[in-house]
C-alpha cells in the first residue's frame, strides 16, 4: 500500500518536474552521514548498481504483450523500481529507455526522434529474468 502511494506520487513529481517546477528546498543541507550510515549507504548503492535498471528512467506505453501483458501499470512501476530503475509517466531527453508495448503512439515516435533505446515488453522481460524470479 505505502509502496503503491509512493509510485503514484513519483509519477506526479515527474510531471512538476517536466512542467519545470524547482523540487530544491532553499537553505535544506543534507547531513554527512556516520561511518556506520555511511558504510551502509555504499553497499545498498553498490548492490543497487548491479540491477539491470540501474540509474535507467524507464517509459511504459501501449499494451504489454508476452511475459508482461497480465501486469498492471501499477505493477509495472514496482517492477521497474526493484531492478533499479525508475519509471516515468512522459518521455524526455533524460529518458533512458522506452518500452512500446502494442498501440505505442506518440510516446514511441518521441523516443525514436531523441535517439532513445526502445525495447519490447518481451526484451524488458529478458532483461529482468533473474530479478522476476526472486520476486
Amino acid at each position: 500500500m505505502i509502496v503503491e502511494e509512493l509510485v503514484d506520487l513519483a509519477l506526479v513529481i515527474d510531471k512538476l518536474v517536466a512542467a519545470g517546477v524547482n523540487m530544491d528546498q532553499p537553505g535544506f543541507v543534507l547531513s554527512a552521514p556516520t561511518d556506520a550510515e555511511g558504510d551502509a549507504e555504499a553497499s545498498a548503492q553498490e548492490a543497487k548498481s548491479e540491477l539491470p535498471l540501474a540509474g535507467m528512467t524507464v517509459v511504459v506505453t501501449g499494451a504489454m504483450t508476452g511475459p508482461l501483458s497480465d501486469l498492471s501499470r501499477t505493477e509495472m512501476t514496482e517492477l521497474i523500481a526493484k531492478a533499479g530503475g525508475r519509471a516515468s509517466s512522459s518521455v524526455s531527453a533524460r529518458t533512458h529507455v522506452v518500452v512500446a508495448g502494442e498501440k505505442a503512439g506518440c510516446k514511441l515516435d518521441k523516443a525514436r526522434t531523441l535517439g532513445i533505446e526502445t525495447i519490447t515488453p518481451e526484451e524488458l522481460a529478458q532483461r529482468l529474468a533473474p530479478d522476476m524470479k526472486r520476486g
